[in-house]
């Protein structure tokens, strides 16, 4: 299907705003940006974790319905967890954040910046979404992502039901996104978890439970 002349000047506009900005980005972008965030916002996880728990459940009475809710928490964990705290080093204030990761998510025009948002998650956060493949897998977990979302929308608008391998492989998916490289991420900005999604800053506590507690309390 042709684009409009409004469609397409826009999209010759972001192009032309994102050649402008892109290396600009990159060069002022600094880890302590996602360090900040992520100590600010120590439950963005949770909605992520908990939708993954609903998925799991619901795989042992509807698979297409386990499949839906692997896809919201798959959706939850990438944008709040991975990407919004990069868009927000970016242009600084939630609400933007919010907006444009949204936009990064559902608009073909703001696939540029996606790229550039998946390069600065690469180089600070140690996370290459599109080379990262599953244990098992021959395709790199962002190809994955793409076919949990199509499937998805079949779902949705068409009534389709999903089958056992395609709710296994969105399930895989969250659980990969939530359980491992979101915690490298975290990992990395030199924090840590409790409770599988809450970020912690503080070093004494990983100590709680041994010896060594004993210690710190005692100084």
């Amino acid at each position: 299907m042709s684009m409009t002349r409004d469609e397409a000047e826009y999209e010759e506009f972001m192009e032309k705003l994102y050649e402008e900005h892109k290396e600009q980005a990159i060069e002022e972008f600094t880890t302590e940006l996602l360090q900040s965030y992520y100590g600010n916002h120590k439950l963005l996880a949770k909605p992520a974790f908990d939708a993954l728990t609903e998925a799991r459940n619901l795989m042992n009475t509807s698979i297409t319905a386990g499949l839906i809710f692997s896809a919201i928490a798959m959706e939850v964990a990438l944008k709040e967890t991975l990407l919004k705290p990069i868009v927000f080093g970016l242009v600084h204030t939630a609400s933007v954040a919010s907006l444009v990761t949204d936009l990064v998510m559902g608009h073909r025009s703001m696939d540029r910046y996606k790229d550039l948002l998946l390069q600065i998650l690469r180089e600070h956060g140690g996370v290459d979404l599109q080379s990262y493949n599953r244990t098992d897998s021959n395709q790199s977990i962002w190809d994955e992502i793409k076919r949990v979302q199509t499937k998805r929308n079949l779902i949705l608008h068409t009534g389709k039901m999903a089958t056992k391998e395609e709710s296994s492989l969105a399930l895989g998916v969250a659980s990969t996104i939530i359980e491992t490289l979101f915690p490298s991420v975290v990992t990395r900005m030199g924090l840590h978890l409790h409770d599988d999604h809450r970020i912690r800053d503080d070093w004494k506590c990983k100590y709680e439970g041994t010896p060594m507690e004993k210690i710190l309390k005692a100084r």
